[in-house]
């Protein structure tokens, strides 16, 4: 599996990559730029929308707008100018802010938080839904990541990336709550940290790697089965996508890289591609899930 270059970019902290199968689009976004990025496949053209805030990740939701996770909490995005109303606030403390999040199966939006300067224990994971009702489905944590359920919904594959973990809870998608966490695999510290992931058809979970240069492929044994090897070393995330859900995108990012580093690596801050011989899932939309 060779990466090749999707879209050159200099994003801070690209991040929260996923597809829209309605507009044949790649959604990202650049979290400490405030930053909302629509590539077009066909033309690869980009459109980006400035929030004017840190923006953690988004969600699809409708023609007009996205539902997103910003800095102090839930709100809707209009697509035509990045203006946005909230559903909910959730955060009070400047410290600390949104990061990674995705739809769930019945179409509520999960995200996590973690603090400026991330300590285990100091933040939370939260589901909102349409009506703005915000539920805490975990306390305790130290930088939220990344979030992906299984094909039933009844599985939560989640990362708290200070733990170097990734966990398994049990998901009641009706409530919603979480039950039994099981520890499915640990990364060591030469690894690099665990950040954004996704999940292919056969149960598989892509996981990103910051520091780490790479994307690693972990089966539902807890064994690390396949990787990508990227020419940049802050890998943040991953989703499926393209006509078929058969192309891996990979975001990347930048930030706090000295010039030497910048020099070795130009393209820190882009979006790759790659063709990873499986295909993935749609995504979920807010409101109405899958």
């Amino acid at each position: 599996m060779k990466p090749e270059l999707a879209f050159q970019g200099e994003n801070e902290v690209g991040e929260g990559p996923l597809w829209d199968s309605h507009t044949s689009e790649l959604i990202w976004v650049d979290i400490t730029k405030g930053l909302l990025n629509r590539f077009d496949s066909q033309s690869g053209k980009v459109k980006t929308l400035s929030l004017g805030c840190h923006l953690g990740a988004v969600g699809l939701y409708s023609d007009s707008h996205y539902i997103a996770a910003v800095r102090d909490g839930f709100a809707l995005v209009n697509k035509s100018d990045g203006t946005f109303r909230y559903l909910a606030k959730v955060i009070n403390d400047e410290g600390i802010r949104f990061n990674d999040g995705k739809c769930d199966p019945k179409g509520r939006f999960v995200a996590g938080t973690m603090r400026y300067q991330p300590k285990l224990g100091t933040a939370a994971l939260y589901a909102c839904d349409l009506n703005g009702t915000v539920t805490t489905l975990l306390e305790g944590v130290g930088l939220s990541n990344g979030i992906v359920w299984s094909s039933d919904g009844r599985t939560l594959f989640y990362i708290d990336t200070l733990t170097r973990e990734i966990a398994k809870f049990q998901y009641d998608v009706d409530l919603p709550a979480l039950g039994n966490r099981v520890v499915l695999y640990r990364f060591q510290d030469e690894d690099g940290s665990p950040d954004g992931m996704t999940i292919d058809r056969d149960g598989n979970l892509w996981v990103a790697l910051w520091g780490g240069w790479r994307v690693v492929v972990i089966n539902q044994l807890g064994r690390l089965i396949d990787q990508i090897s990227l020419p940049v070393s802050q890998v943040t995330s991953v989703a499926f996508g393209g006509a078929d859900l058969d192309r891996l995108f990979i975001t990347s990012a930048r930030i706090r890289l000295t010039s030497a580093e910048l020099e070795e690596q130009p393209l820190a801050g882009s979006v790759f591609q790659v063709e990873p011989g499986i295909s993935g899932f749609a995504e979920p939309r807010f409101g109405t899930g899958r």
